[in-house]
């Protein structure tokens, strides 16, 4: 994967949240994966992740990533984001890429009510 695919992935990403197609995000991750916030959910397959995607209590779903950075020697990228469903979420997400897939997706994040202007206003 180059540099600019990366970014056309997670903005391809960021719309099918939006727009709840989760067979198409868990189509961008390799069958064998890792994703995981490092507390409280862990997934190895794309079944079990696309449930935990389609558990969205039918709530409207939005995604921006602001940032991102892709080392294209090492396949490894990193980006910034909002998630807002269930709960709204600013954060980071590491990326690591074999085969032009996603085979390890690592996510810290805070969840708030604060806008991202206002989450990271001085």
């Amino acid at each position: 994967m180059k540099n600019v695919d990366f970014h056309q992935m997670l903005n391809a990403m960021a719309e099918a949240w939006k727009n709840r197609d989760y067979k198409k995000v868990i189509s961008f991750f390799n069958d064998d994966l890792f994703y995981s916030d490092g507390l409280n959910y862990r997934f190895s397959n794309k079944q079990d992740l696309l449930g935990f995607f389609e558990n969205d209590d039918g709530n409207a779903q939005f995604c921006v990533f602001y940032n991102s950075i892709f080392d294209d020697k090492n396949q490894i990228g990193v980006g910034e984001y909002t998630y807002i469903g269930t709960n709204s979420f600013h954060g980071t997400v590491w990326i690591k890429i074999e085969n032009n897939k996603i085979a390890s997706w690592r996510e810290y994040q805070h969840k708030t009510d604060l806008s991202w202007k206002e989450f990271w206003s001085k």
